[in-house]
């Protein structure tokens, strides 16, 4: 923006506290998930969470598992080129399963919840509480989790971590990151989009839990904090309407802006001050 020139934000105020990830080396390290998780030796699970991407230009890791010493092991969900969402697990030096989503499953710009779940069998992706079509490019093994990836040491939010490097990072906001050692069934993940997780089984398996509520403390029955790294900030209630002004405000040094509400979305005009 230069001097003068107005550029209209108008989004939803529909928000989550989040962490927010600039696509450059941001992501949250809790470590002690992992090596938690290799110890149990999970052969079933679910993660969930909420995601608000920038774009959907590229490879963006939501959370990965993986060794600090090699590339040969790890597991990640991601969204790849036009919101594909995507799972990811190698073991041994091979990818045992990758699992597609259809084209344009996750929007850029908007709050969306997604979730895996391994139930022994095969791999289900979720996306707003309901299974979604996918394929299995990849299924050497569609039945392997975190009782075969003995070398995992490293878990991050919003990067892939593997061989002490970071890769495919997120750009965006994540919110509410969670881990059952459950599969869970197909109401128990409409539940949890719908944050309504009172069943017992639900709450006694939730292993782990960042909801980035003014911290990156987890609240699941593991306590695996997490560290932001990098530029990776809490954002408070980030929301379509807050993150686009955020992103003009770190281009204009200083600005005037007008802003209205109607019926939830706002409408903001700002203009790059002299």
């Amino acid at each position: 923006m230069t001097a003068g020139d107005v550029e209209v934000v108008r989004g939803s105020l529909n928000s989550r506290k989040a962490i927010a990830l600039d696509g450059t080396d941001d992501y949250v390290l809790a470590d002690a998930h992992a090596v938690a998780r290799v110890a149990a030796g999970d052969t079933v699970g679910t993660y969930s969470a909420w995601i608000f991407l920038d774009n959907v230009n590229g490879d963006r890791v939501i959370f990965s598992a993986g060794d600090n010493d090699n590339t040969n092991e790890y597991l990640k969900l991601l969204t790849t080129t036009n919101g594909v969402l995507q799972v990811t697990l190698r073991h041994a030096g091979a990818t045992q399963f990758n699992i597609i989503s259809a084209a344009d499953t996750i929007p850029s710009k908007k709050w969306t919840h997604v979730a895996v779940v391994q139930n022994g069998t095969q791999p289900v992706l979720y996306v707003n509480g309901i299974a979604i079509d996918a394929t299995n490019s990849t299924s050497t093994d569609l039945t392997m989790w975190y009782d075969e990836l003995s070398l995992t040491d490293k878990f991050a939010i919003g990067v892939l971590e593997t061989n002490n490097t970071h890769l495919n990072d997120f750009q965006g906001m994540i919110s509410d990151v969670k881990y059952w050692n459950l599969a869970l069934n197909a109401k128990q993940i409409l539940d949890d989009y719908k944050n309504l997780t009172a069943e017992p089984a639900v709450t006694a398996t939730l292993q782990f839990h960042i909801d980035f509520d003014e911290d990156a403390t987890d609240a699941g029955l593991g306590a695996d904090d997490g560290t932001p790294t990098g530029h990776a900030y809490l954002c408070g209630w980030g929301s379509e309407w807050s993150r686009q002004i955020e992103l003009n405000a770190l281009v204009a040094d200083t600005f005037e802006s007008l802003s209205y509400d109607s019926a939830g979305i706002m409408t903001t005009l700002i203009m790059k001050a002299a």
